[in-house]
């Protein structure tokens, strides 16, 4: 009951002024009411009323959000939009469950240690099969129409062999205990999250994330049971198979004698800091031991980029000083706007001799992927990113960097569909 107070709290704060509608990605594309913050707040207000029930059409409407934060950073009111639409779509899965290919997926596969790689192998297999060559790094194309791949997506091709799985990261999954009295003599040592993006699509990322921290003089483990964050399941409003999820990562780390747990994903980043004690706080097993276990490991979660930057102090080698390529940055939401990671980035990318930075114009803008939309919206998701790929055609830059691969698979897809010819990278493998 202090839940749904709290939640109505915060709509009735909702002035209706209309600030949002004129910063929302979803609404600058429709141009619907129901696709700003206002419109979604007042048919979710009037839901809780008990005044509308869930139809297609309201759910149609409150999953139309990429979750970007931009309507909330914005509120002159201070709203929160982003905790209203989640609790939302948590309510409707509540009252009416997920459609059934949702559900086998989230339940039988993303909250499973064995099953996730599982079928991510075979299907890595199998992937020449149905999708073609490109003829764009790092991306397929479908040979046939199929859901949620089909349309033209340019699909990132599923790793030869994920990270979890090579062999020099499954060397770092033995964590030597440290003592009061040689902690100080040994460097610091941070546990690596890697991610579904990063395991599965980009293990390079990982590779050089871990290069990055030793090559500071940091140390690395990597947690061999740690899985999926769970971020998926959350924005779909499956709650309890993202506080599962959690509850298995905490699990995985908390063993580990680490200064940090540290990510290269802004999504993963954003879940394991902020969105774990928020799924865990209203955990029945609730206790003063429970809390403390979440609140020590999330104090400890990270991004790369600012464990590089402003722990580590990292300094880049560069490269090829007389070939040096235009480089611009894309801001992840989760990174920027949840967790105001901005500048570490650019400092990394600045820092590097081959490289010249130049701005983008709406480097802040989201990418289109967030929230669920590219999966359950593809269209309306592209068609987001459009000003994005206008952004970085404009800018000249040869290499898009970021910090979410997320982000990148998003990006490279709006790049190929919309003619720009430039690639995308993580910032760590720019170093």
């Amino acid at each position: 009951m202090e839940e749904l107070k709290h939640l109505k709290d915060e709509i009735n704060k909702c002035v209706k002024c209309g600030t949002c509608r004129s910063i929302c990605p979803t609404f600058r594309v429709i141009g619907r009411e129901s696709a700003s913050a206002r419109g979604k707040i007042t048919l979710i207000g009037a839901r809780f009323n008990s005044e509308l029930d869930i139809t297609d059409a309201y759910l149609k409407h409150i999953k139309e959000c990429t979750m970007c934060g931009a309507c909330r950073d914005t509120c002159p009111n201070g709203v929160d939009t982003i905790g209203i639409i989640n609790a939302a779509r948590a309510q409707a899965v509540k009252e009416q469950g997920l459609p059934l290919a949702a559900n086998l997926f989230l339940k039988n596969i993303l909250d499973s240690s064995k099953l996730m790689p599982f079928a991510l192998k075979c299907a890595a297999r199998f992937q020449g099969v149905f999708f073609k060559d490109s003829g764009v790094d790092n991306g397929l194309l479908s040979r046939f129409s199929l859901p949620l791949v089909g349309q033209g997506r340019l699909i990132p091709p599923l790793a030869e062999t994920f990270f979890l799985d090579m062999p020099e990261v499954k060397a770092l999954a033995s964590d030597t205990a440290r003592t009061e009295k040689n902690r100080a003599a040994r460097p610091l040592k941070a546990a690596f999250y890697a991610g579904c993006g990063v395991n599965y699509l980009m293990p390079n990322v990982g590779v050089k994330s871990i290069e990055a921290v030793r090559k500071a003089g940091g140390d690395v483990v990597v947690p061999d049971s740690q899985v999926c964050c769970g971020m998926p399941a959350y924005y779909m409003g499956d709650v309890e198979t993202a506080r599962n999820l959690a509850l298995k990562n905490i699990e995985a780390f908390e063993g580990y004698d680490c200064d940090y747990i540290v990510t290269a994903c802004a999504t993963c980043t954003y879940g394991l800091k902020s969105v774990f004690k928020e799924l865990l706080s209203g955990e029945s097993i609730r206790s003063r031991e429970m809390t403390a276990r979440v609140n020590a490991f999330c104090s400890k979660v990270m991004d790369i980029t600012v464990l590089l930057a402003d722990v580590l102090k990292y300094r880049s080698e560069g490269g090829n000083k007389d070939a040096k390529r235009i480089v611009t940055y894309h801001d992840p939401c989760h990174l920027n706007r949840n967790l105001g990671v901005r500048d570490e980035p650019r400092e990394l990318l600045k820092g590097n001799s081959s490289l010249v930075f130049k701005q983008m114009r709406f480097p802040c803008s989201c990418c289109g992927l967030g929230g669920g939309v590219s999966l359950t919206n593809y269209e309306l998701s592209i068609e987001i990113t459009k000003r994005k790929a206008e952004s970085v055609r404009d800018s000249g830059a040869e290499v898009v960097a970021t910090a979410c691969p997320g982000c990148i698979v998003q990006i490279r897809d709006g790049l190929h569909r919309y003619g720009v010819d430039a690639e995308v990278k993580h910032v760590v493998e720019l170093l």
